[in-house]
């Protein structure tokens, strides 16, 4: 589980952290940095596992592009990103927590192009005598070597919770879903998970049921998310994966109280949408979720969202160990829509504008995160480097009406 972000450097952030509760809800008008936030997190926690390279194609943008342009349009030469996160306990060790730290360069490296470069890098505990080294500045962007397989210690122990966090960092995954994609079927044989996009979701379904499924549940999860999708939208039933051998193929088939056999293609978007989530609110990981309002109703995103928290796995939880142990899961949400506000506690909240710095007396729009100011609490709290978001905000967010410029 991901506790806290922080972020220098990439995209429009500047010296940016965030706490990551189990469950969090980034709210902000268009371009505040909320997408920013999802890109951020697949792109070091993809350059911790698949390499740079392919951190690079994960996210918008070029690789020029993720560093940051400051107010006279030049960009800055470095990124600086920091993750903490909490390890589950296991039968052989405690829960411990670990930070990693890792800066990114624009370099051009002898015989070779330029390119985004790791510069530095090093995992700490939260013990501060404990820090394992790992190899710094060795590779470039083509190699696409992962980040975390330049581990230079020679402790078992220590290889152990590189690999460990490298599995953390795997199970991150950003939704940017897309109707067209949900529709589509997948390919008997090809990729279980399902994209950011939405596509091979029939695939990615099924997996969560045979990876799940028992003697008494032999659907696994997939029957809770059944469950759940026919108690958000009263159109569906059921649905059924089907797998057709001739096709070659695996694709979704709906019922309703009114028709049997409706193929994903005829579907609705807010029910694919909804059915996507699930699937990935009932898998183990970090679930990072844009806009979830898409073409979905009002009062199905209050239930969805109040859904989201009770799936989450609280940081108490999180420490347990044992056989028994429940899948660790983690749920960040981007919105635009007001009824987060009246769903979502305060404490679950954070918002995104943009305010502007100085650099060398250089002006530059860089974004920020702010938490909700607590009933009749400071707006100024110590330790918090931006004031918190009054009531007189908020009820300008409910109404759609965006700050000055």
């Amino acid at each position: 589980m991901i506790t806290r972000i922080e972020i220098d450097g990439f995209k429009s952030f500047e010296n940016f952290a965030l706490d990551l509760p189990p469950f969090l809800v980034l709210i902000g008008t268009n371009a505040s940095g909320k997408s920013n936030i999802l890109d951020a997190l697949t792109f070091v926690a993809t350059a911790g596992t698949r390499g740079v390279d392919a951190a690079v194609s994960e996210v918008r943008g070029d690789a020029r592009g993720l560093f940051r342009k400051r107010g006279d349009g030049t960009r800055v030469d470095r990124m600086r990103f920091a993750l903490e996160l909490l390890l589950p306990a296991q039968r052989s060790s405690p829960s411990s927590r670990w930070r990693w730290e890792v800066r990114f360069a624009w370099a051009v490296p002898e015989g070779e192009l330029e390119g985004i470069t790791i510069e530095t890098q090093r995992l700490v505990s939260s013990s501060p005598d404990r820090v394992i080294p790992l190899v710094e500045g060795e590779w470039v962007v083509r190699e696409g070597r992962p980040a975390l397989d330049a581990f230079s210690g020679n402790h078992k122990q220590d290889g152990e919770i590189v690999r460990r966090i490298k599995h953390e960092l795997t199970e991150v995954r950003s939704l940017h879903l897309e109707a067209g994609s949900l529709r589509g079927a997948s390919e008997l044989g090809g990729p279980r998970r399902m994209d950011s996009t939405g596509r091979n979701l029939p695939n990615y379904l099924r997996f969560l049921a045979r990876e799940t499924a028992s003697e008494n549940r032999p659907l696994g999860v997939v029957g809770e998310i059944k469950m759940h999708l026919v108690g958000l939208v009263r159109e569906i039933s059921d649905f059924e994966i089907v797998e057709d051998e001739r096709r070659r193929d695996v694709r979704l088939e709906f019922a309703s109280p009114y028709d049997r056999g409706l193929d994903a293609e005829f579907a609705s978007d807010g029910t694919l949408r909804m059915l996507a989530i699930l699937a990935a609110l009932h898998d183990g990981g970090t679930a990072v979720i844009e806009e979830p309002e898409n073409g979905v109703f009002p009062e199905r995103l209050r239930q969805l969202l109040g859904l989201a928290r009770e799936l989450v796995t609280e940081e108490d939880e999180a420490a347990t160990s044992g056989p028994d142990r429940p899948l660790q899961r983690q749920a960040l949400f981007t919105s635009h829509s007001p009824v987060v506000l009246d769903v979502v506690p305060r404490e679950n909240i954070a918002f995104l504008d943009m305010t502007t710095v100085l650099e060398d007396g250089i002006a530059s729009r860089v974004s920020r995160v702010r938490r909700l100011r607590e009933d009749a609490g400071p707006v100024r709290v110590d330790g918090e480097r931006w004031p918190r978001v009054t009531d007189s905000e908020l009820g300008r967010f409910r109404a759609g009406v965006e700050e000055p410029v």
